[in-house]
């Protein structure tokens, strides 16, 4: 069974991506993550978005 897991990028719901550190991502968004140039406007939203995979979260 398959279950669809929520993008730390996109946030929509997929099935097939890949983890880092225990965060997904959806393959549309990585794809489109490996080809933009750092001098492109979205470069700078995917650095944001994926500075949640160093946040820190405190579970009690």
């Amino acid at each position: 069974m398959s279950y669809s897991k929520t993008c730390i990028i996109c946030n929509e719901q997929n099935k097939n991506g890949i983890y880092v550190f225990h965060h997904f991502i959806c393959m549309d968004c990585h794809n489109d993550l490996i080809q933009t140039e750092t001098n492109d406007e979205k470069y700078k939203f995917y650095v944001e978005r994926l500075k949640k995979i160093g946040e820190n979260k405190i579970y009690s």
